[in-house]
């Protein structure tokens, strides 16, 4: 199987993850580049916001972990949303730092995968935003499982 042929989407795509665990940093660029998209990656919050705003319209895709460097991964989803507010955005929930508090601050707009999470999940999150078909009704039986579970 080809990687291209691993994703839904036929045209590469720009996708910035923010997140400051190294592991899970290189496990979503690795899954994302396999299905041939352009993935940039920052440590910290104010770097995600400064390469978010580097690379404004070019920008298909932010992802944001619970916690990025020093911000809140909320507070960079309003920060972003404040200057490219059409950008979409998913959330990852940290299994040690996701509270249903901290996600009920976020856009409806906004959702929400949990660590652990497998590469067919992310693809299938990724591919639903990119794709503009992104909601509980358009996400897979098992992601939508695991939402309702937290409810």
């Amino acid at each position: 199987m080809s990687p291209r042929a691993k994703g839904d989407l036929t045209s590469r795509r720009h996708i910035l993850v923010a997140d400051e665990d190294p592991k899970i940093v290189e496990f979503i660029i690795r899954t994302l580049r396999e299905d041939g998209h352009a993935v940039f990656h920052a440590y910290d919050g104010m770097s995600a916001f400064e390469l978010a705003m580097a690379l404004g319209d070019a920008a298909h895709l932010v992802i944001s972990n619970t916690r990025v460097g020093g911000m809140p991964g909320v507070d960079l989803v309003y920060l972003v949303r404040s200057r490219l507010p059409d950008l979409p955005i998913m959330y990852i929930a940290n299994i040690n730092r996701s509270t249903p508090e901290i996600e009920s601050k976020l856009p409806r707009d906004v959702p929400i995968i949990r660590e652990p999470f497998t590469p067919d999940e992310l693809r299938s999150m990724v591919n639903s935003l990119l794709l503009g078909t992104s909601g509980p009704a358009n996400m897979p039986n098992e992601i939508r499982d695991r939402e309702a579970q937290t409810d």
